[in-house]
């Protein structure tokens, strides 16, 4: 009779020892996300689930400090009539909206950081009138034009552009992400959606803006 109590007993601890791995193993895959997506919620954005990988590639000797376009665009040589300008002790190359920097021996495009000024806006920039205030488009970078008296004539500043701005078009290098199961687009740290505008026509409006400065 003992020795029918001990074996009851010992089979009743390995079921429990089973049962307690078998729970412990659920709650792990139950946290496992199998899809993450980027959520919206007072302008902060979770994780991000890019929707292909045509846009992943980065130069292998990135320097940190600079913000890189999306695809990895590197040139020989500067276009002629380039300006350089240093920002916050890091050089850039600006031409006709594109802003390039040191790249070894050649040149690569890269994003200029919010507050980075020009005199000139590029050809082919878009004035977008928001309320009181006026943005002008440009190849994913938004300007202000500054009320400041500056001497070197540096008066256009690149900017955050405001939730519900619309543009026609973005860039070709803009990414898909996944937010709340929708299709959105990524480019230079700004989200947009696509939308039919007033006049029937497919536009982009922007939904997030993150400070990078």
């Amino acid at each position: 009779m003992k020795t029918i109590k001990r074996i009851l007993g010992i089979s009743v601890l390995l079921m429990s020892l089973l049962v307690s791995n078998e729970m412990q193993g659920q709650k792990r895959s139950s946290n496992r996300s199998v899809k993450s997506e980027r959520k919206i919620a007072d302008n902060r954005i979770g994780q991000n689930q890019r929707g292909n990988d045509r846009c992943r590639v980065q130069p292998i000797r990135r320097n940190p400090h600079y913000r890189y376009s999306n695809n990895r665009r590197v040139i020989r040589t500067l276009p002629r009539h380039h300006v350089r300008i240093v920002y916050r002790g890091l050089p850039y190359f600006y031409f006709s909206g594109i802003y390039y920097t040191t790249f070894g021996d050649e040149y690569i495009v890269v994003m200029p950081p919010r507050g980075f000024r020009v005199s000139v806006l590029p050809v082919g920039h878009v004035r977008i009138v928001v309320g009181p205030s006026v943005y002008f488009y440009h190849s994913g970078v938004y300007y202000l034009e500054t009320t400041e008296v500056v001497s070197n004539g540096e008066k256009y500043e690149v900017t955050n552009p405001p939730v519900g701005i619309e543009i026609a078009n973005i860039s070709e290098d803009a990414e898909e992400v996944y937010i709340d199961g929708k299709v959105f687009y990524e480019f230079n740290d700004v989200i947009y959606k696509e939308i039919i505008n007033d006049d029937g026509n497919l536009a982009y409006e922007v939904v997030f803006s993150k400070n990078n400065n």
